[in-house]
């Protein structure tokens, strides 16, 4: 029997992988109109939406919302941190939209990057794009987005 939880635990520890260093969660807000049935979908939109007052404010707030989160690598902990994200839209064709954040140094952190208002209301949605993780002027890792070439 307690072969069994060993081989069980080995097993288990053996199937996960090496961990990413960094996530993205996106989030495309597309109309003014409530989501029903979803719940998960009306609770992002409650939230996009906090404190818009009138429709142009709330009409300024769709768009495309892009969570970051960094880790390490440990021995680059104290380099700070920069992040490009390129993209194209629809109504620009093939022309590649460029926006950067830096952060401070540390293990890890978090960042939002959104494509919303004006740019995404005369840009259209995002059709692909690409994300690269620095730390100083090391390349740790990239990220697309299926379409991007």
């Amino acid at each position: 029997m307690r072969w069994l939880v060993i081989l069980g635990i080995l097993g288990t520890v053996s199937c996960s992988g090496p961990r990413s260093s960094l996530e993205i969660r996106h989030s495309h807000l597309r109309s003014l109109a409530l989501e029903s049935g979803v719940e998960a979908l009306r609770a992002e939109q409650w939230y996009r939406f906090h404190g818009a007052v009138t429709t142009e404010e709330r009409r300024n707030r769709l768009g495309h919302y892009y969570t970051i989160e960094w880790r390490g690598p440990a021995e680059l902990e104290q380099e700070p941190v920069r992040l490009v994200f390129r993209f194209r839209q629809a109504a620009s064709g093939s022309e590649v939209r460029r926006r950067e954040i830096s952060a401070p140094a540390g293990l890890k952190g978090q960042a939002e990057l959104r494509v919303i208002g004006p740019g995404y209301l005369k840009g259209g949605r995002v059709l692909s794009w690409h994300l690269s993780y620095f730390r100083g002027d090391t390349l740790v890792e990239t990220r697309q987005s299926y379409l991007w070439e």
